[in-house]
């Protein structure tokens, strides 16, 4: 065992976790930059385009739904690509993940709109969404996976939370071009065809980040197992046998998490907008001060779990989380954008990158190499499923089902305790490393 810490260092050149760190944050700053410029545009852009005569609360579902329905792709996704990961190595995996992501993002922005072709505008939409959430199940995993495996002891904290950060800014960037294509031009023209534009633009970002990736080395821990003839044959397998109560645990954690997320980042866009009556520009700044804010965060978290531990930061973000429960609703009230605005920074910005950014290097240290990207996809993909997909949903129900927001607080309480479950779970199947040969390669996640 002593013998495969030295062949795993020397199998990284001088400056490699700089590298796989920038690799990791510039793909998921590309990749996110279209996976939420979809949440953008379902929130203010595809109510009017593809869902028009519906009611508001209606048109509203229908729009939050499309968003929502790449999350319930993307566990299958993620199994699949993260044991494919497992197999044949990290790199070609995210390779795979920008082009079909690429695709999927461009065809959005070239979809006819439900006045030219009818029921098929929505219908195409739908199935361009389903490619984008294959693309993103593979994505957030392996960019995590790059970044901790190369990084240094001590900074798999700090490393592993660019690609969340990256998530963030790509989303920052989704927003500025929409609001870029709203504030110049007239809204007649914006709904007609100035909201495609940043949809098309992602084929240059897509372009560089592919040249980005295919020169991006595979990982010293994947070579390592690989060279040695450790790899899983049948990694999903492998992890529901030995790990399910890690897989339970990530599972509660990433569903507030991403719950957390979507609930500012997309249900709180729409219901600032339909039910308080704020401009589209007012929300959209919203949505820029949660994600520039939380792109900022996110490294300084993850640097201080490297200091005080993973779990401890998580449980920071959970209990912030739950306490603005009740006072953020208080924020947010008619004619007072700037109250959007600070409950936004305190909610995504503060709290929930409290929780992101942590998250993924936890779930790389709590599974073993010759599984952890399949551990990783599945545990995080479930978690995306539930939380990503299902909060918003719930939260437009709820908000349209009665007079106030109480029920909307107790969601979101209810959200943070269950992430506090998790990380109790997390904390007591704490041990050592399901594979003997493993045990090297796992930082303390106390």
């Amino acid at each position: 065992m002593t013998s495969a810490r030295p062949a795993a260092t020397a199998a990284a050149a001088p400056g490699a976790p700089r590298r796989a760190g920038t690799a990791a944050f510039a793909g998921s700053v590309l990749e996110y930059y279209d996976f939420s410029l979809y949440a953008s545009a379902a929130a203010t852009v595809f109510p009017t385009v593809f869902f028009p005569g519906s009611s508001p609360f209606l048109a509203t579902v229908q729009s939050v739904a499309t968003f929502a329905v790449a999350f319930l792709v993307r566990p299958l996704g993620g199994a699949i690509l993260g044991s494919i990961g497992d197999r044949i190595g990290r790199q070609r995996v995210l390779v795979f993940t920008l082009v079909i992501m690429g695709v999927a993002t461009i065809g959005i922005g070239l979809v006819p709109s439900y006045s030219a072709i009818g029921w098929l505008a929505p219908a195409l939409l739908v199935l361009l969404r389903l490619l984008q959430g294959i693309g993103a199940s593979g994505e957030f995993g392996g960019a995590t996976l790059v970044a901790v495996e190369f990084a240094p002891e001590g900074r798999r904290g700090l490393l592993g939370s660019l690609p969340a950060a990256g998530a963030s800014f790509g989303g920052m960037l989704g927003t500025l071009a929409l609001l870029a294509a709203s504030s110049v031009l007239p809204a007649e023209q914006f709904f007609d065809w100035g909201w495609r534009i940043p949809f098309l633009l992602s084929a240059v970002l897509v372009g560089y980040g592919l040249w980005l990736r295919i020169g991006l080395p595979e990982t010293p821990s994947f070579r390592r197992i690989d060279r040695d003839g450790g790899t899983a044959r049948t990694p999903l397998r492998d992890i529901l046998r030995r790990q399910p109560g890690s897989v339970l645990a990530i599972v509660a954690i990433v569903t507030a998490q991403t719950g957390f997320g979507y609930f500012y980042l997309v249900f709180v866009v729409s219901y600032a907008g339909n039910q308080i009556g704020l401009s589209r520009t007012d929300t959209f700044v919203g949505l820029l001060v949660a994600q520039i804010s939380c792109g900022l965060l996110i490294p300084v978290f993850g640097w201080l779990s490297d200091r005080i531990g993973r779990k401890t930061v998580i449980t920071m973000g959970l209990v912030a989380s739950g306490a603005l429960a009740f006072p953020f609703f208080g924020l947010v009230q008619p004619g007072w954008p700037l109250g959007l605005w600070i409950a936004m920074f305190l909610g995504n910005g503060v709290a929930a990158s409290a929780i992101v950014a942590p998250a993924g290097p936890l779930v790389a240290e709590l599974f073993a190499t010759r599984y952890r990207y399949s551990g990783m996809g599945l545990a995080r993909e479930l978690g995306n499923m539930v939380g990503a997909a299902g909060v918003p949903l719930l939260a437009v129900q709820l908000a349209y089902a009665g007079d106030g927001t109480t029920a909307l607080s107790v969601m979101l309480t209810c959200l943070a305790l269950l992430g506090l479950v998790g990380v109790l779970v997390a904390t007591r199947l704490n041990g050592p490393s399901p594979d003997a040969e493993e045990a090297e390669d796992r930082a303390p996640v106390a």
